[in-house]
């Protein structure tokens, strides 16, 4: 009979030197010491049965959570995309989407978000219209946030 070692069960080796490491605390060091070298070599023949299957299983882990990461992405720069400006004084605007309308559950996100934003007073999401209303410092914004404030005002001056 040829010994396959990757076709060999484990399960009852692992499950008995496992037991026999944890029995033979109070029983001596000599044979604490052989259960717990032979549940050593056996998890390691164990894991080398399965290596293949646990490097496909971290590749399809990575690769998941890739996807996510790139699909946050993607969701964040189309909501950015569909931003209207609705109204806008110096010290406040409020921007439209209709993404905000069909995903209420963005709104302490993204609420929380811009407000942890230097200058940033409040902002406030209404899922219902879809409007997202912020009261900003425009004193306290750093350089580019003065840029966006210049942006919104001439895309508002050319609105009418």
């Amino acid at each position: 009979m040829q010994c396959d070692m990757k076709n060999l069960p484990l399960g009852w080796p692992l499950t008995v030197a496992s037991v026999g490491t944890v029995a033979t605390l109070w029983a001596g060091k000599n044979l604490h010491a052989g259960f717990g070298v032979a549940w050593a070599v056996l998890s390691v023949l164990h894991g080398w049965q399965h290596h293949k299957k646990m490097k496909a299983d971290v590749k399809k882990l990575t690769g998941c959570c890739k996807k996510q990461e790139e699909a946050v992405k993607d969701t964040f720069a189309e909501l950015v995309e569909s931003f209207q400006v609705d109204a806008y004084v110096p010290g406040r605007v409020r921007l439209r989407s209709s993404l905000l309308a069909v995903n209420p559950q963005w709104k302490a996100f993204l609420e929380d978000y811009i407000k942890s934003f230097t200058g940033v007073k409040d902002a406030v999401i209404t899922p219902l219209t879809g409007s997202l209303l912020i009261i900003y410092d425009g004193e306290k914004l750093k350089p580019k946030m003065a840029v966006l404030e210049q942006r919104l005002a001439a895309q508002v001056a050319n609105r009418r």
